[in-house]
């Protein structure tokens, strides 16, 4: 029976690695790229519990020490790392991140296993011993589920500021936020534009020889129906006029110019201003067929001109519709 089982054992490992390597959630909305990332930290903790029974099964007579399981971790975490340098090869990044979650779900079986089995020698572990690798065991698995937690923080957070579609009062508002194109960071307005009741506002510095500079919003509350108008509060600092152009797309964009919205503004210089678009010409932005405003699923701000000043930047202060 013993030796029946080492088969079946490989053969539910290798399946757990397979899945992990063939099968992956599409990266948009963000939370499914979430649980994508997640979905490593359960299929690694059994991988590590598998392995602890491998280990377990090749004693006479069967006994469990301490040491296995550091022995199964390590295994489970050589196992991620090969999984890492393979996937370049699949046309998939290697992630770190992915490696810290191999870990932490290992980490998180073997440290309840160690605290639940009475087999393990020396046989009278102390209950204290029992607890702490239970507590071990227990933050790993909390560690692993953090970026879960930011996740759900951060959408709630959206739904709950609707109609505001981005402010900049903490890092958290970064969440939906990307730029390839440039260097974001939360900084307060200068004192010559700032208002009592400013938050913070997101400074976009110009990344060197990058075109079109600006911010990406990737997931906006998606419907935008019953209001009228987009506005952007931003402020030019410079001593030159900002050319910029605002676009926004639905989640039936083609990736296409013509199949969006685009609109370019040039601001004064060394002014805050509030520019507002009505949503009847986002919704005809497309070359033959309406922009669905219950479906908005991107708004990108940037810089527009044929070469972005070096060190320049701007701020965006907030974006709400009306």
């Amino acid at each position: 029976m013993v030796g029946n089982s080492r088969p079946f054992l490989l053969l539910a490992a290798t399946a757990l690695i397979a899945l992990v390597l063939g099968f992956t959630l599409p990266a948009q909305p963000k939370i499914l790229g979430v649980l994508n990332d997640l979905a490593h930290a359960p299929v690694f903790g059994l991988v590590a519990l598998i392995v602890l029974r491998l280990i377990h099964l090749r004693r006479q007579p069967n006994t469990m020490r301490l040491s296995d399981y550091g022995i199964a971790l390590l295994i489970a975490m050589g196992v991620g790392g090969l999984i890492e340098l393979i996937q370049p090869f699949m046309e998939r990044d290697a992630e770190l991140e992915d490696l810290l979650t191999d870990t932490l779900g290992a980490g998180c079986a073997l440290g309840l296993m160690l605290a639940l089995n009475r087999q393990t020698r020396p046989a009278r572990i102390k209950s204290a011993g029992r607890i702490a690798a239970a507590t071990l065991g227990l933050l790993f698995g909390l560690w692993a589920l953090l970026p879960l937690g930011q996740g759900a923080v951060a959408y709630f957070e959206r739904a709950a500021e609707f109609p505001i579609v981005a402010r900049f009062s903490s890092p958290r508002d970064l969440y939906f936020i990307s730029s390839p194109t440039a260097h974001l960071s939360l900084r307060p307005l200068p004192e010559r534009w700032a208002r009592p009741d400013d938050a913070l506002s997101l400074r976009i510095d110009y990344s060197a020889g990058a075109a079109w500079p600006g911010a990406s919003h990737d997931e906006p509350e998606p419907d935008w129906r019953g209001f009228s108008a987009l506005a952007l509060d931003l402020t030019n600092p410079a001593e030159a006029p900002l050319h910029l152009a605002v676009r926004v797309h639905d989640a039936a964009h083609d990736q296409r110019y013509e199949d969006r919205f685009n609109r370019a503004f040039e601001v004064m210089p060394l002014s805050r201003t509030v520019l507002r678009i009505p949503l009847r010409d986002i919704a005809a932005g497309p070359v033959g067929r309406s922009l669905d405003v219950a479906r908005i699923a991107g708004i990108v701000v940037f810089e527009d001109s044929e070469s972005a000043p070096a060190g320049g930047f701007f701020y965006l202060n907030k974006l709400w519709l009306e």
